[in-house]
């Protein structure tokens, strides 16, 4: 009887020490897989931030005729899904949001204004011409090539911001500006899809000037 406890306690610890091994192999694997994913995303960030990014380069303002007009460029790129949607018949939405801010000193920073600018982006495949729209005034500008449609967009010279009746001179002033793909106005498929896609989020950080 002793003989046989023996024998079925060491198998029992020899099972324990095969689930053991066999739980330690799946979790070294499952490191590995996790860690190839980490490196995966690693690898894509600096793509996704990188060069599909949009960016506010520079901007200022000047008055003429008591209004506040704007200077700006700004670098747009789009993603590899962002263009196979264009190049496939899907307008995209390029939206330039432009801030005017008063400062206070122990308080918010309160907007005295702010206003949207949204830009319609097609690409018609017979005629290979790119086509942008104002969404506001409805004027058409055509391209022949993306890359300069984009270049164009982002060149931003003399657009009204405020008049200068708007503004107190014993007030301190600035602007903010930022451009981002709007994918609210996707169709509703490919939105879901974009929302949870960072190849899809496309838009600039806030750039910020004073008022002199």
């Amino acid at each position: 009887i002793m003989h046989s406890l023996i024998n079925s306690f060491k198998s029992r610890v020899e099972r324990n020490k095969t689930t053991l091994r066999f739980q330690l192999i799946v979790m070294i694997i499952l490191g590995i897989i996790l860690f190839g994913i980490i490196l995966r995303i690693l690898f894509l960030l600096p793509q996704w931030i990188g060069q599909h990014e949009f960016e506010v380069l520079s901007a200022s303002s000047y008055t003429l005729d008591n209004t506040i007009l704007v200077n700006a460029d700004i670098k747009m790129n789009f993603s590899e899904q962002a263009v196979e949607a264009l190049e496939n018949g899907i307008p995209l939405t390029v939206a330039v949001e432009v801030k005017v801010l008063r400062t206070r000193p122990w308080w918010r920073d309160v907007t005295i204004k702010a206003s949207q600018k949204n830009f319609e982006f097609r690409y018609h495949p017979l005629t290979n011409v790119h086509v942008v729209k104002n969404l506001a005034s409805g004027e058409r500008y055509t391209f022949n090539t993306r890359q300069r449609a984009l270049d164009v967009l982002g060149t931003i010279r003399g657009a009204q911001l405020i008049e200068t009746n708007q503004l107190d001179n014993n007030n301190s002033y600035y602007f903010q500006m930022r451009s981002f793909l709007d994918t609210s106005r996707l169709p509703a498929a490919l939105r879901q899809i974009a929302a949870l896609s960072p190849a899809w989020r496309l838009e600039s950080q806030w750039f910020q000037w004073q008022l002199k």
